[in-house]
């Protein structure tokens, strides 16, 4: 049937109980309007190409293309198939060259892609270290021997082998790489990159276990001797290990510390969600330890360096790099082995237990959301920083108690000295 469509008579409609119904324009020969039974409205034209080929292209959907626009888009389409155009095979062609186009896009350009797309997510935001993580790994071991492939044409036989591979050299580095590779095929699945999956699902048991969580703990001892090691590195080494002992940090956070994060005069530093792996920001204080080393690298001229001018850096403004080369020197200066730079965070968490911060804020100290329930994430809004900056601060004073320098014999501090006995 055809009708003079009007704008009342598309609301009034009611979808069909079952099939479609389709209502013909009286003013545009050609425009259809489909309603579905799930209440779907579409616009078409209905049409015969020149050699006589009945076509029947969608232009738009109702009522986000209203009826003034479906008339002059169907009136303009109609134009084109009179001109000799066929919209439909037009369509089909533009489709085949981007599966064509899709299909040539190589690991190297669908892997800077998805990169992209993660640093954008506004709905699950990462936070810039991990997504700097992903990026190192894929291009480190990925690129060099998948990259200029067509990511269509790789197999699973050439992921599986990556992650094997690195497995024999590193195991846990391994478990990292399957996950991220995994995350990366998930996404490229999902976005019609590739048919299927090319890892297989539940094989990380197989290619790449887990492996055991490391417990190394640091004694008061170790500490001692490496905080000593490092006060005999220069100002920005120093600085770098003095502050991943005194505040709980993560590698990453404590190497891109930045002028902007710091405030001396109050004595905190917040990293900023930005820069938190969980993007999670966290204000730590800084006791005069602390301060210490941070007033030894700060810039000449505070005021003109920026709120970015990240402070450890060789390069001036920079940030720490090097911190393989720096464990080996400590090391060597100090005798204590067999720990990693992550095994302080450990150490810290574990100092705070022992001198009685509660569990659920020496959690929250160490930037840990997983040690509160989903319930109590939900209901408990509380941001608890009075109480980070109390675990910390204890934390912080039972490292001065083991690293300050200690008075000499001969010299009884005056706080110390008792009145004398009166005769």
């Amino acid at each position: 049937m055809r009708r003079d469509l009007t704008d009342a008579f598309l609301r009034a409609l009611t979808p069909p109980a079952s099939g479609r119904l389709e209502i013909r324009d009286a003013r545009v020969i050609g425009l259809v309007l489909r309603l579905t039974a799930e209440g779907r409205a579409t616009w078409s034209i209905r049409t015969r190409t020149r050699d006589g080929k009945q076509t029947r292209p969608t232009i738009g959907t109702w009522p986000a293309m209203g009826i003034a626009e479906a008339r002059r888009t169907a009136q303009a389409r109609l134009v084109e198939v009179q001109r000799g155009g066929d919209p439909v095979a037009e369509a089909q062609a533009a489709r085949s060259a981007r599966k064509a186009k899709a299909a040539e896009q190589s690991v190297a350009d669908r892997i800077q892609e998805w990169i992209r797309a993660r640093e954008r997510d506004r709905v699950k935001p990462l936070a810039h270290t991990t997504v700097a993580q992903y990026r190192s790994m894929l291009t480190n071991e990925v690129v060099p021997k998948l990259g200029k492939l067509p990511l269509r044409d790789t197999t699973r036989e050439q992921w599986a082998g990556i992650v094997a591979a690195k497995r024999r050299g590193a195991p846990a580095t391994a478990a990292l790489l399957y996950r991220t590779i995994s995350s990366f095929l998930s996404y490229a699945e999902a976005h019609g990159w590739i048919p299927i999956h090319l890892l297989p699902r539940k094989g990380a048991a197989t290619l790449a276990p887990a492996v055991s969580s490391r417990s190394r703990v640091l004694t008061d001892s170790e500490l001692q001797a490496i905080w000593r090691a490092a006060d005999r590195q220069g100002p920005k080494p120093r600085a770098f290990v003095h502050l991943l002992i005194l505040t709980t940090a993560r590698r990453t956070e404590v190497a891109d510390i930045a002028t902007g994060e710091v405030d001396l005069a109050s004595g905190h530093w917040t990293i900023p969600k930005e820069r938190a792996k969980n993007g999670q920001a966290i204000t730590l204080p800084l006791s005069d330890l602390a301060l210490v080393a941070l007033r030894a690298v700060w810039p000449e001229h505070g005021e003109r360096a920026g709120t970015g001018w990240r402070l450890l850096g060789r390069i001036r403004g920079s940030g720490f790099q090097g911190w393989s080369k720096l464990k080996q020197r400590i090391d060597a200066a100090s005798g204590v082995t067999g720990w990693r730079w992550h095994d302080l965070r450990r150490t810290a968490r574990t100092g705070m237990a022992r001198i009685g911060v509660p569990r659920e804020h020496a959690e929250l100290a160490i930037n840990h959301i997983s040690g509160r329930t989903k319930l109590e994430r939900t209901y408990d809004r509380h941001d608890y920083g009075p109480e980070i900056l109390a675990a910390v601060g204890r934390w912080q004073a039972h490292l001065a108690g083991l690293v300050a320098p200690q008075p000499s014999a001969e010299v009884v501090p005056l706080a110390s000295r008792k009145p004398p006995r009166k005769a």
